[in-house]
């Protein structure tokens, strides 16, 4: 069923209530002009009309609200996550219809209002961390930023050097990475708001990675370059790995800055081709030194 068609029955479901509503006020009016009796207590009658009006419609709405949220969520994210986020909205939407028939009622709610929420402030404070976890992780997962299987790199203030390695989990609370050095690390979801920044390794035809070596200013760059360039070129051709694009980026005072873009296949593969990369350069460095 399309968005505008649950729409178009939530509009009738409220229609035919507010119907029922007015005649049931109606009819009620009446009784009480042919038996006076009952008069004291009509108003507590109407009252109570109008919450079991406002239960029963606004149950039906929840239920429709459930089923268009159930669906759009399991057919975009994982089922366990889905199944978090679908608990924590029907908390919220069995909340507000409480809140709604109490008002129907006639319970003034300004005196709870104000305790829910010096309440809610302390339990807010409280839960700060984990309410961050959840919503980052709603974020993450409905906005596909990271899915299972993403070679990626991501960096932040927060933990220093970039995290690299291959996405296994995401879930409400954490997103679970396998690092080049074969371990997993569990990130906080709250980490990712506005403090980390992802870098996919997907490339053209390959997974692809920048990285930069710093060398000594006191030996001519060309010449590590070069010598770098042959060094690499002998050891990645034994090991049938493409070889990478190397280029003199920089000179940062007492030091010459290199980029190496990097491609290869398995993530997996990273970590031995940095090791030959940093000795490469430190073997061309020495030699030129000497030389």
């Amino acid at each position: 069923m399309s968005a505008r068609n649950n729409v178009i029955k939530i509009f009738a479901i409220l229609v035919v209530l507010a119907v029922v509503a007015y005649f049931a006020k109606v009819i009620t009016k009446l009784m009480v002009e042919l038996l006076p009796i009952l008069a004291p207590y009509s108003d507590d009658v109407i009252l109570g009309i109008n919450a079991v009006i406002v239960g029963i419609g606004g149950f039906i709405v929840v239920k429709i609200v459930q089923n268009v949220i159930s669906l759009y969520l399991l057919s975009r994210i994982e089922r366990s996550t889905a199944h978090t986020i679908s608990l924590i909205l029907n908390i919220a939407l069995y909340s507000i219809l409480v809140l709604a028939v109490l008002s129907a009622l006639g319970v003034n709610l300004t005196g709870a209002a104000i305790g829910g929420a010096v309440v809610g402030i302390a339990i807010g404070l409280a839960a700060q961390t984990f309410l961050s976890n959840i919503l980052s992780g709603i974020l993450v997962t409905t906005s596909k930023t990271l899915r299972p299987g993403d070679a990626v790199s991501l960096t932040s203030w927060i933990w220093g050097s970039p995290i690299i390695g291959e996405t296994e989990k995401v879930d409400i609370l954490f997103t679970e990475v396998r690092t080049i050095y074969g371990n997993v690390v569990k990130i906080p979801n709250s980490a990712f708001l506005g403090n980390t920044v992802f870098t996919k390794l997907e490339g053209k035809n390959s997974l692809t990675f920048a990285y930069q070596v710093t060398v000594n200013a006191d030996v001519p760059a060309e010449k590590v370059l070069s010598l770098a360039n042959n060094y690499i070129r002998d050891e990645l051709s034994k090991a049938k790995l493409p070889f990478p694009e190397i280029y003199f980026t920089n000179k940062n005072g007492g030091t010459n800055v290199f980029s190496v873009i990097i491609r290869f296949q398995e993530v997996t593969q990273l970590n031995s081709i940095l090791d030959l990369i940093n000795r490469a350069f430190d073997k061309a460095y020495w030699q030129a030194k000497s030389g």
